[in-house]
Parts: C-alpha cells; structure tokens; sequence
C-alpha cells in the first residue's frame, strides 16, 4: 500500500484491518452497560428485559444502516458530524460535535466509576477513583502510540469478552439441559415465569428499563469514526455495519437469558455484576473471581474505545478551525494522532471522582442516565442528518449500500427516539439526566452562535 493509499487528507493513517474494525466496535459496546447495568435493567423490567434488548438493538440496526449509507458516501469524513454540519448547517454541526464529545467523555466516567464497583470485589477497602485513574493515565499513553497500537489492545480486549459470554452461555445451557442447580435452586426456563410473569414489573417497569437498555448499546456507532483509519474501508465497513448489530443483538440476548435461567428475577445484584452472582452461584471454584477479571477487563476496553472515540471527535470539531482553541485541538501530532484532544478528553475523564464523592452510590446511574439523554438527542440529529442527504444528493452518488423503505424507516426511527427523549422526562428517576442534556445542547448552542465564525466551513 503506497502512501496515498494508506493516509486520508486528513492526515490520519489508514491502519485498521477488518478485524480490528469490528472489534473496536465490539469492545466500544459491549461493557459495563451489559456487565453491571443489566441488574438495574432486570431489577426494573423482569424477565421481559429480554424484549428490550431485542427492541432497541432492532432500531439501533436500522440507524446504523442509514450511518452507513452516508459514510460509504464519502470515505474521507472525519466523523458523523461532518455530515451532520453538510446536511443541516454549521451551527448545528458544532453543537453536534461538542455534544457528542461530552457523550463519550460522560460514558468514559461511567466505566471507570463502575471499575470501583468491580474492584471492590476483590479489595472492599480500596478507594473507588484509584482504579479509574490509573485506568486513564495507562489508556492515554497506549492511545499516544498509534491507532494500530490502539486497534490490537481492542482486538485482545473483545476477544476476552466474547469468549468469555460464549463460554457463560453454553455453562449455563449445559447446567440447563442436564438438570444442574445453583444456590438459587434449579436452573430453569421456569424463573422466567414462576416470580410474577414475563412481564412481572407491569408496563411501568417495562418502560423504566429502556434508559439502561440504550446504554447497554451505546457504542454501537463506533464503527463510523474509523472510517478515516479503515484499511479497504469499502468493503469492512459495509460487512461490519450488517454484521455487528446483529451480534451484539444475540451476545446480550443469550448472556441475559443465561442470568435469568440461574438467579429469579428479583434476587439479580444491583450492586455488582449479575455475571459474577450467576457464576458464583454455580458452585464452580473461582468461577466469579474469574468472570469479575473478565467485566474489568470489559470496563477497561470501553474506556479504551471511548478515550480514542472522544479525541478525534474533538480533533473533527476544531480541524480547520480559527483561533487558539481549534489550532490546539484541531491539529495531529508527528505519529498523525489527535495528542492534544486526547489528552484533555483524558483529563476530563478523570473527573469522575468528583461526581461519585458528591452523589455517592448512585454516580453510575446518574453518569449513565446521563449519557444516555445526550445519545438520544445526537442519534435524533443523526437521522434527520440523512434524511437531508438523502433529499439533497443526486441518486449518482449513492452507493449500493442504501437505508431499505426510506423514508419511512427513518421516520420510524426518529419517531422511537422521540417517544424514549419524552418517556426519559417523564420517569422521576431520569428525569434530571434527561433536562441535563436538553440544557447542555442549548448552551451549546449559545455557544456556536458566538463562536460562529471560528470554525471554516
């Protein structure tokens, strides 16, 4: 590959192989959303968080199908943003941009305020920010090597959690088939229905499981911003937008039968991981000290994803940009890395202590409840993005790769996300997250009306 090929006109150097694609998706996704915010989600919905899971991870399929269609478009984009400020103005784009930003530095606190869960484990005593910063500062200095350095770090991470759910599932189908018993008694088809029913929460709780659900699928979109550093990005892009929703789909779904096979419902851990209860329930020797390594293994690389999502989101917002703050974030380091931006995006990430030292037990919640209202109202902004693409550009340049029965799809979709944002407001215990991003987006907005003539177009 000459350097033509292997570097955008950006700058970046095109070094992800398809492995390395898909599993930093892989990894970006499947975390602590799965691994601790499952007990929430059980504890809220019952046994019909199953349904959930197959909802959501529907709709997000079809999103990414329609961010797909726009990528293919046009290889060289930095990131989603670059459409969005295209297709719906430069204002927008900017409060897109800084929005999407402070989303993944927000999910990154998330995972290293859950590593002080984890770690409490195996060290009730240690203080629960330690973890987390020595988290960052190790993830930040791998991240300051190179994207390949970054991309096989992933690639080592999502292995570990994708053998490790496999393996949880067939032990748990096994126990199931040859009549095994835990702690909790049988495992059993029958814990789906003999504590109050599939839908044993009502509607209520049926809908109160959603927030952590979204959460859970966060990171899904990874995909996109590597378009700019993907190796034949054509064809490991394409397959893994079709491919890696529907994975994610089936990994959550079979994991959380398996939960919900050993331990009833209501005895599901809201505290710590159901993976590690469901493990040591078995009776197998280290079994939970084992799947506890793994889940912090399962934080790490979602720390890893975000750290990397987050500063070349920051790098894509201030590129070409006017002024001292665009020239210091705007521009790659001599290894064609975003430095700057990943060193503040750590710095903020670092935070995190803060939050947990004022909100105390409920910091996760919160910080992800968070996150989850920024999402809905960017992945909003995303699907009126290619709506505009697609009235706007000329049928020549799309490629094969197109959204199916648009645009009623993407109404379908925005209609979803819609009734989440308004269902968010509505329930007590999201309500602040939610009226917390809605603020966030309109002081951003101020903001890009004062800064308007910073960022060229």
């Amino acid at each position: 590959m000459n350097d033509k090929q292997s570097q955008n006109n950006s700058g970046y150097k095109r070094t992800l192989s398809n492995a390395h694609i898909q599993l930093i998706a892989l990894g970006g996704t499947i975390g602590t959303g799965l691994f601790l915010g499952v007990g929430d989600s059980i504890h809220r919905a019952g046994p019909s968080v199953i349904l959930i899971y197959i909802i959501v991870g529907v709709f997000l399929f079809l999103l990414m199908r329609a961010l797909g269609e726009m990528i293919m478009s046009d290889l060289n984009k930095h990131t989603y943003i670059d459409f969005i400020e295209q297709y719906l103005g430069k204002n927008i784009g900017f409060i897109t941009g800084y929005l999407y930003w402070i989303s993944w530095i927000t999910l990154g606190m998330a995972e290293t305020t859950a590593l002080g869960i984890y770690f409490k484990y195996w060290f009730p005593t240690l203080k629960p920010w330690i973890p987390g910063i020595i988290t960052i500062v190790l993830l930040l200095l791998i991240n300051l090597i190179s994207a390949r350095v970054f991309g096989n770090l992933e690639f080592s991470f999502a292995i570990i959690k994708i053998v490790t759910i496999v393996a949880f599932v067939i032990l748990i189908f096994y126990l199931l088939i040859t009549g095994g018993k835990t702690t909790f008694g049988p495992v059993s088809f029958e814990n789906l229905d003999d504590h109050g029913g599939f839908f044993a929460r009502g509607t209520k709780g049926f809908l109160q499981g959603f927030q952590m659900v979204i959460f859970s699928f966060i990171g899904v979109e990874l995909i996109g911003l590597t378009a700019a550093e993907a190796q034949n990005p054509k064809v490991t892009l394409k397959r893994a937008i079709n491919q890696l929703p529907v994975r994610i789909i089936l990994f959550y779904v079979m994991a959380i039968l398996g939960i919900l096979l050993v331990i009833p419902w209501s005895k599901v851990s809201t505290n710590s991981s159901p993976f590690v209860q469901a493990l040591g329930a078995t009776g197998i020797r280290n079994a939970s000290s084992i799947i506890n390594f793994v889940v912090i293994s399962a934080a790490v690389s979602s720390t890893n994803s975000f750290l990397y999502s987050a500063g070349r989101l920051l790098f894509s917002v201030t590129y070409n940009g006017k002024g001292k703050w665009n020239q210091t974030f705007g521009h790659l380091s001599k290894r064609q890395l975003p430095q700057n931006s990943l060193i503040l995006s750590a710095l903020l990430m670092a935070c995190a202590p803060l939050i947990t030292m004022v909100i105390g037990d409920q910091a996760f919640n919160f910080i992800s409840s968070t996150s989850t209202s920024m999402f809905l109202i960017i992945w909003c902004l995303m699907v009126l993005t290619h709506i505009s693409f697609r009235k706007k550009t000329p049928e020549s340049v799309y490629s094969d790769f197109k959204m199916p029965v648009f645009p009623y799809v993407d109404y379908l979709i925005l209609l979803f996300f819609r009734l989440m944002i308004i269902l968010l407001l509505i329930l007590p215990s999201y309500r602040i997250p939610m009226i917390a991003a809605i603020v966030t987006f309109i002081i951003l907005y101020i903001i890009s009306k004062i800064w308007s003539n910073e960022k060229t177009v």
